[in-house]
């Protein structure tokens, strides 16, 4: 990589001579944009999966939540975010996180998949 006169006096990055065209997030993680919206992780029930609480996930409400996808569902109108579990007939929200009960879908529960979980965005601590 050779640096440029102007590069001493400014931040270079490595990538600089590959680039084609501006990055856009947007672009990259959002493929249906007028169904997708982003919604802040509470609690460690999804940790092991890579979902942190304070995360922001990108939910894409188009997605059809296929068996063992994690989703952001309103059970009771409370919202949690889960692994969505079929096991013979009967489906279950399940966490990553053994002290969570799995949730246990009945005919008569209250319950409504939001979307469907396409990506997680966290901060890199130190």
């Amino acid at each position: 990589m050779k640096l440029s006169q102007k590069a001493e006096t400014g931040f270079v990055s490595p990538a600089a001579d590959h680039l084609q065209k501006p990055l856009d997030l947007e672009e990259l993680i959002v493929h249906h944009p007028a169904a997708t919206f982003y919604v802040r992780a509470e609690g460690n029930a999804m940790q092991a999966s890579g979902i942190h609480d304070g995360d922001i996930l990108v939910v894409d409400r188009s997605i059809h939540p296929k068996e063992g996808a994690i989703v952001i569902a309103a059970i009771e109108e409370e919202p949690v975010i889960r692994r969505l579990v079929k096991r013979g007939s009967r489906l279950f929200l399940i966490s990553d996180a053994p002290k969570f009960e799995p949730i246990t879908i009945h005919p008569d529960t209250n319950w409504l998949i939001w979307g469907v979980v396409t990506h997680v965005i966290h901060r890199y601590k130190s």
